[in-house]
């Protein structure tokens, strides 16, 4: 403890290319736009599919894919395809920030009870007038859950990314344990710094997202379903057919 009081209160340790605003805005930087660009693909897919009820395989490869495939040996791979750098980290957050945004999409669009659905067409909505002003907001509850959830793995996991050269507060962690630096209230630094990073970008997401849902759509979601609250370990496509039924003409 006093090794990490003593690294965080000098003031050099917080300057320069190696300091800690360095390497906490490489950090931040590497894994927002590897989840920007997660969210992008992913989060659209899941609500198309859940929304269609075609194409389930889609949620599930990447489900599956997400807890099969190892992070560090996606990162090697694409560090020997690629290069070192921030290039492969890149493409290994993106993947690993896919399954449990799309799951969510997925999941909680596929989730929103039929009479509800039913009841928006009854009134004379279009379908996209039900996904975007029905389906999505019920849905917001699950949506957010999975942008947090997706949110902490990347941020953890761009630690590793300096073992192929990137940079953040995994740098610090490797460096502190080098020959010539061996200081270990660097190491105890990098992983504070990382661990609070997680913490408060988990509590700014659901900050955001609570003025996002929709009151009472939490509970919509839940009602219909108990089984969500295991989603992250069942695919809903296997338990949820028959929450919300596939058109005829997918199957």
């Amino acid at each position: 403890m006093n090794l990490l009081w003593t690294y965080l209160s000098t003031s050099s340790h917080w300057s320069g290319s190696t300091g800690m605003l360095q390497r906490l805005s490489e950090h931040v930087v590497l894994s927002f736009s590897a989840l920007l660009a997660a969210a992008i693909i992913a989060i659209p897919v899941g609500i198309a599919v859940g929304h269609s009820g075609r194409g389930d395989d889609v949620p599930i490869l990447f489900w599956g894919a997400g807890r099969v495939l190892a992070p560090l040996g996606v990162l090697v791979y694409f560090a020997m395809k690629v290069g070192t750098g921030s290039g492969p980290a890149f493409f290994m957050l993106a993947l690993l920030g896919i399954p449990p945004m799309m799951s969510a999409g997925y999941t909680g669009v596929r989730l929103v009870d039929r009479a509800v659905v039913d009841s928006a067409r009854a009134c004379g909505m279009l379908p996209g007038q039900v996904l975007h002003e029905v389906e999505i907001p019920i849905a917001m509850p699950a949506l957010v859950r999975g942008v947090r959830r997706a949110a902490v793995q990347v941020i953890m996991m761009a630690a590793v990314a300096a073992y192929v050269g990137a940079g953040g507060l995994g740098r610090m962690i490797i460096d502190g344990q080098s020959p010539q630096i061996h200081d270990y209230g660097m190491i105890a630094a990098g992983g504070v710094l990382l661990a609070a990073l997680a913490v408060a970008v988990d509590l700014l997401i659901a900050w955001f997202g609570a003025g996002l849902v929709t009151p009472g759509a939490a509970g919509q979601i839940e009602q219909s379903l108990p089984a969500q609250r295991a989603e992250s370990s069942v695919p809903m496509a296997m338990v949820g057919s028959s929450t919300h039924e596939p058109p005829s003409a997918g199957y």
